[in-house]
């Protein structure tokens, strides 16, 4: 049921409308229950709340507004409603007017009972609806509810939270990623971790917030002893992509997380960027309170026993848990919830599977010598970006090479020396075409060949997620295939005028699809990106990218090449998680191009590296990134084949990957 509470110069009014196309008339809840009356019912409970007392004698001003706003048809149509529900209802408060927002609907009380409030009942739930054209759906979550915390003081905050949830996270229903805290609570810092690896499904916010010019403003780390403060617009922009993944509830424990502004309380900005709820805060309460309302709400809303996450009915289950547990405190009703979408319903946990968290593994010496970059970037979600360029190959290459020499001088002038493959392929298709190219690439490189160690280290290394491979053989997919076999697997490759897509299934064999699929849980599967093709892991031949002409004109981009959710995914994850970038040179052509297609203008993501070998003189063009995209270096591992293998090996033994 939506309810409607506006304003007609100092009358306060109500209206409702039912989910069946049901309508009440405005009414005015009476000259006694006014605007100013409303104002001072307000402050009354804040200070209450303030002194953690109970309503007292306000509750019968309480009582006196639940019979105000739904008479004249609207507790009929609740009551109605209610019934057909077969379960809480939940009442949609919709309200525009700031000072109205400021007042504790949620403390309206049922006359008869001392304290059968709204926000505590068990059978009504009340929200603050929030117009916005973004798109709702429930996120399917198949383990722990991630939360992330971030705290500019740290401190004692941070610690009373991880308390609160200590029950959870031991639980396996919450995981604790590690907090933003201290002087990481700055700009660009801060946004630099929103857009990255792990992505949270909670966003818990501890600190300050308040109105600087009437917009709402959250406090960051202070720089040089003097304060700074954050838009929450701007934290809602760069959320917004985040909001369309896994993001779905944004937590204000602010002190003034809530409160209305000329344009929108921070709540409400957050929740129109795409935030499907925001809980915060209408006035401040004590550390005691804070926790005990954060350990109610997550057991309420991730517990194990739960076929779904809805957080209008956890929120009711925290207020009540602190009524009980305060001798009533009126703080109970500072936590309000700002929801967009048509229930409450944030998580779907259909098919969930919850273990406690593993115990840290023992790391062995062969592990603790792994190169530090290299630790760092395959021990959290990473993207394996794979280039054709490796000593195992050189010399099937360099046979290649003086095989297309000498069938061009058979022709033609022979081509001069030491043209890259590129231009030398591109001479040959010129002189002798296409097809003769693809025949000599296939008597080259046949299928068949066992992979490198390397190539299995890598694949045993992987995550789930987005890699990307330019080898023409499908060494990576089968050596995934036998590394990782409980793992489901996508092949991408995008062709001229269509995109081939193989799936294996865990524990299956490859079967084609007819089309991409819409989505892919990157949580749990992977999706490899085979971008020069070649042979496919069903041993089937398909036209490689070789020529000039090919890496120019035979390159399909994702967005035209995959449906556009799928591709927002897979290009969001590829711009969040650091990337391995492994067999590839940047003087080679197409393998910058191929770089500054992925990622466009924005640098390569940060925490990247690069792997190269011992003698290869190109570790000061990756560390520039002169010709990377953003002009952003990256970090750089130089080792051999050998040692890399050996490296990953001893990680995954370890537990140190990123599976």
């Amino acid at each position: 049921m939506e309810l409607v509470l506006d304003r007609a110069g100092g009358d306060v009014r109500a209206s409702a409308r039912g989910s069946r196309g049901e309508q009440t008339a405005p009414h005015p809840l009476g000259p006694e229950l006014g605007a100013e009356q409303l104002g001072s019912f307000s402050v009354a409970v804040r200070e209450a709340a303030a002194r953690g007392r109970p309503l007292g004698a306000r509750v019968e001003t309480a009582q006196a507004l639940h019979r105000a706003v739904l008479r004249d048809g609207i507790d009929d149509l609740r009551a109605r409603l209610g019934e057909a529900a077969g379960g809480p209802l939940l009442v949609r408060l919709v309200i525009h007017d700031p000072g109205l927002q400021e007042a504790p609907w949620e403390a309206l009380a049922a006359p008869g009972e001392a304290m059968r409030f709204w926000g505590t009942s068990p059978d009504l739930l009340p929200v603050r609806g929030v117009a916005t054209a973004e798109p709702w759906q429930p996120r399917e979550v198949r383990g722990a509810v991630r939360v992330l915390a971030i705290a500019p003081s740290g401190g004692a905050a941070l610690a009373r939270l991880k308390e609160a949830l200590a029950g959870p996270i031991a639980a396996g229903e919450v995981e604790w990623l590690a907090p933003i805290e201290g002087d990481a609570v700055r700009l660009p810092w801060l946004f630099d971790r929103l857009r990255c690896e792990p992505i949270p499904h909670v966003l818990h916010v501890l600190g300050h917030g308040g109105m600087q010019d009437g917009v709402p403003v959250l406090r960051l780390a202070d720089e040089h002893g003097e304060e700074r403060w954050l838009p929450v617009e701007l934290l809602a922009q760069q959320l917004r992509a985040s909001f369309r993944s896994f993001l779905r509830l944004v937590v204000l424990e602010a002190c003034e997380g809530a409160r209305p502004s000329v344009f929108a309380s921070a709540a409400e900005v957050l929740a129109r960027a795409g935030a499907d709820a925001v809980v915060a805060h209408l006035w401040p309460i004590q550390a005691d309170v804070a926790r005990a309302c954060s350990a109610q709400l997550y057991r309420a809303l991730a517990g194990a026993e739960l076929g779904k996450g809805d957080v209008a009915l956890a929120l009711n289950e925290a207020r009540r848990a602190v009524l009980g547990a305060f001798d009533g405190s009126a703080e109970a009703f500072s936590p309000v919830v700002y929801l967009r979408g048509p229930n409450g319903v944030l998580f779907d946990f259909k098919g969930r599977k919850v273990a406690p968290p593993a115990r840290p593994a023992v790391v062995s010496d062969a592990a603790r010598a792994v190169d530090p970059g290299l630790m760092r970037t395959v021990s959290r979600p990473f993207s394996l970006l794979l280039g054709d360029r490796w000593k195992a190959d050189r010399a099937a290459l360099d046979g290649f090479r003086n095989k297309l020499r000498t069938e061009i001088a058979k022709v033609s002038e022979p081509p001069p020396p030491g043209l890259p493959m590129s231009a030398l392929t591109q001479l040959y298709a010129l002189r002798r075409g296409a097809d003769k190219l693809g025949a000599e690439f296939q008597r080259v490189f046949r299928v068949g060949a066992e992979a490198p160690p390397v190539i299995k280290a890598l694949a045993r290394a992987l995550g789930p997620g987005v890699h990307t491979t330019l080898l023409r053989s499908p060494l990576l997919e089968i050596s995934l295939a036998e590394q990782q076999p409980e793992r489901t697997i996508h092949v991408i490759q995008p062709d001229e005028e269509s995109t081939l897509v193989l799936r294996r299934a865990a524990g299956g064999d490859w079967e084609a699809r007819e089309a991409p699929p819409a989505s892919v849980d990157l949580e749990r599967e992977i999706v490899l990106l085979r971008l020069y093709r070649g042979y496919t892991p069903e041993q089937i031949f398909t036209r490689p990218l070789l020529t000039e002409d090919d890496y120019l004109l035979g390159f399909r981009e994702l967005e035209s090449a995959l449906p556009r959710d799928l591709a927002d995914e897979i290009l969001s994850t590829l711009n969040s998680r650091p990337a391995l970038i492994a067999g590839m040179s940047l003087t080679t052509w197409h393998h910058r191009m191929l770089l500054h297609r992925l990622f466009g203008r924005r640098p390569v993501p940060r925490g990247s590296m690069a792997l190269i070998e011992p003698d290869d003189a190109e570790r000061e063009l990756w560390e520039k990134g002169v010709s990377l995209p953003g002009r952003a270096g990256v970090g750089v591992v130089a080792a051999s084949d050998g040692d890399v293998a050996a490296w990953l090996g001893a990680l995954v033994e370890s537990g140190g990957d990123s599976r």
